[in-house]
């Protein structure tokens, strides 16, 4: 099972097997001396037209974007041969493959490859929601709105860590903004909506439910995944996930799948940790975040049995970086961090999600378990330095 990022060139597939299916319980009779099923919350004509509201409501706030790459290789036909001069050694086809690609003697380059992707918009005066992948090494973004209009991006700026980015456009006018949720209170089984141009096929719909919630396949640094069913393909990085509310409550990032369409396994970054990302872009350009230092791991049934704590409950300390916020304030390879200024810690992805978004310079209580006893320091947290900059504790 590969893990695909759902943005792609230009490219048209056939993608077959949709079906609604009935709430179970409606129209049946119920069996005499048994209780009756739970009754459903909505007939499958009431459901349609919550789907149908919604996407009124959410689709002028999305766009397509096509993107044209920077070309990886750009540079002049001298900086070319001075490089084969240092590089005695290299093969001539690979000489012929290069000057090809730079279009031959006194030729121009072919310029980059094309891309492409969705977005939000977030904001009327012109600020869009997509992801990082979808815009890095971009050399021009052109925004597409609901209505047809094209409109070269104004800037682009994106936070590779969680893959959230934004683009600005101008001169379009007052825009329709998607309203942004709250993605903690949702719930496994709640019903969702993707919106995007899978495919290059724009404005599209599709329709799921939250699979699971804090999923983290490894496609990104920081990760705290919505998973859903709803059809994800290529191209529709960087849309909005919503509920039933037309409210975003995550933004559709990645699927797995052998077959590069979607397999019923997509992965949405929350909003909540969008709208944190995002106002920072809007306001600094970049992201700032609060530094513990420590590397942890999550409580699993071994470290249950040898700590006689539960699973889950904390993250264990395995190393500790030299100079850090944690080695400062006292704290051990082997200590359980199981609560940090007052929130439940359930693992390392948990702990690091809640002290990044702490105030730098600022200190707060944690709770521990030490050596079989529980006690309470005091950290106070530091920007997170450059990471060529992070070191163990020696």
């Amino acid at each position: 099972m590969k893990l695909l990022r759902s943005s792609t060139p230009w490219l048209i597939s056939l993608v077959c097997g949709v079906g609604l299916v009935a709430a179970v319980g409606y129209g049946q009779r119920v069996a005499q001396n048994k209780p009756a099923a739970t009754p459903a919350a909505a007939t499958v004509t009431e459901l349609s037209s919550i789907f149908r509201n919604v996407s009124k409501q959410v689709l002028p706030a999305v766009v397509s974007l096509r993107v044209k790459q920077k070309d990886p290789a750009e540079g002049g036909r001298e900086d070319v041969e001075k490089f084969f001069e240092q590089n005695p050694d290299l093969p001539e086809r690979f000489r012929d493959f290069y000057r090809r690609r730079r279009g031959g003697p006194g030729g121009s380059p072919p310029g980059g490859s094309q891309g492409m992707g969705s977005g939000s918009i977030i904001d009327a005066k012109g600020i869009i929601l997509t992801n990082y992948h979808v815009i890095k090494d971009a050399q021009e973004v052109v925004v597409r709105l609901h209505d047809g209009r094209e409109i070269v991006a104004t800037e682009f700026m994106g936070d590779p860590r969680t893959d959230v980015a934004i683009v600005k456009i101008e001169g379009a006018g007052p825009l329709t903004a998607l309203k942004l949720g709250d993605s903690d209170p949702v719930q496994v089984g709640d019903w969702v909506l993707a919106f995007g141009s899978p495919f290059g096929l724009d404005l599209s719909v599709t329709a799921g439910i939250i699979s699971a919630k804090g999923r983290g396949p490894g496609i990104a640094e920081r990760e705290d995944f919505l998973q859903t069913d709803a059809a994800i393909n290529p191209g529709n990085s960087g849309g909005p996930l919503v509920d039933m509310n037309g409210r975003m409550i995550g933004m559709n990032t990645a699927i797995a799948t052998n077959s590069r369409s979607s397999a019923g396994v997509g992965f949405a970054v929350p909003v909540n940790m969008v709208r944190w990302v995002s106002n920072q872009l809007i306001k600094d350009g970049k992201v700032k975040r609060a530094w513990l230092g420590v590397a942890g791991r999550p409580i699993d049934a071994q470290l249950a049995r040898q700590f006689k704590i539960k699973i889950g409950a904390g993250a264990i300390i395995g190393e500790v970086m030299q100079n850090s916020p944690a080695a400062k304030s006292g704290l051990l390879p082997q200590d359980i961090i199981q609560h940090f200024d007052g929130k439940a810690i359930d693992g390392p992805r948990k702990l690091q999600s809640i002290v990044e978004r702490l105030e730098v310079g600022k200190t707060y209580p944690v709770k521990i378990r030490r050596g079989g006893k529980n006690q309470t320091v005091k950290v106070t947290v530091a920007q997170m330095p450059a990471s060529d900059k992070i070191r163990p504790r020696e």
